[in-house]
């Protein structure tokens, strides 16, 4: 039977690297901008045995500005994902407003091994966000459309039905990171997991990610 994240002996062993790997990150300057869900949809969490997605966190010292180039050499199986950014509120909780993400990862082991890949932040390599967008409510259903080189490659009408009901990501992300004494803050973000599958990315690719009526974040591959 599946076990709630944070009672899982591997989750427990891999968040105390996470935190630990955080808390060297942000004592030598780094700035925290919030987390990260991964393995969300029901097939993951049914490999891994679980009932919710593993959380990893983000600071600045992986941002990308849109339009940003991101080398990937060395790296041995480079995704795109394209996601929603979960923009919290007062208290660290509940959706202020949302807007596009794109996360690069690179997913070099199988998520079965649960322990180190989430010691490593879970494939976490870049995040592509927007600074200057102003987040806006959230409508539903969300729909997603991304291409290369302006030619579609994968979309959604409705992203919710992927990576969950926006709020209940928000409150669960609350919940887990408090099993680790970890809290949320106002102005922090949430990036929700992928809306589609993961994207192979080579270089020489331009991607853009459309959360229509909400924004748009494009990225260069080198």
């Amino acid at each position: 039977m599946p076990r709630d994240a944070w009672d899982d002996p591997r989750v427990q062993a891999g968040m105390a690297t996470l935190l630990e790997s955080r808390r060297r990150l942000l004592d030598d300057g780094a700035r925290p901008i919030g987390w990260k869900l991964a393995f969300g949809t029901e097939a993951a969490m049914s490999t891994l045995g679980l009932n919710g997605p593993l959380v990893g966190f983000l600071t600045d010292r992986t941002l990308v500005a849109s339009g940003g180039e991101v080398p990937i050499a060395g790296w041995k199986a480079p995704k795109l994902e394209p996601e929603i950014a979960i923009h919290l509120g007062p208290g660290g909780e509940g959706v202020a407003g949302i807007a596009p993400a794109i996360e690069l990862a690179d997913a070099d082991l199988p998520p079965t091994e649960t322990e180190t890949v989430l010691a490593g932040d879970i494939y976490h390599r870049g995040v592509v966000l927007d600074p200057s967008a102003t987040p806006v409510s959230p409508t539903s259903p969300l729909a997603a459309r991304i291409s290369r080189g302006g030619e579609e490659i994968a979309a959604t009408d409705d992203a919710e039905a992927t990576v969950g009901r926006l709020e209940g990501l928000a409150a669960y992300v609350v919940r887990y990171l408090g099993e680790f004494g970890e809290s949320t803050a106002e102005g922090e973000i949430i990036i929700s997991g992928s809306v589609v599958g993961l994207l192979d990315i080579a270089p020489g690719d331009n991607l853009r990610h459309d959360l229509l009526g909400v924004g748009a974040l494009e990225v260069s591959i080198a």
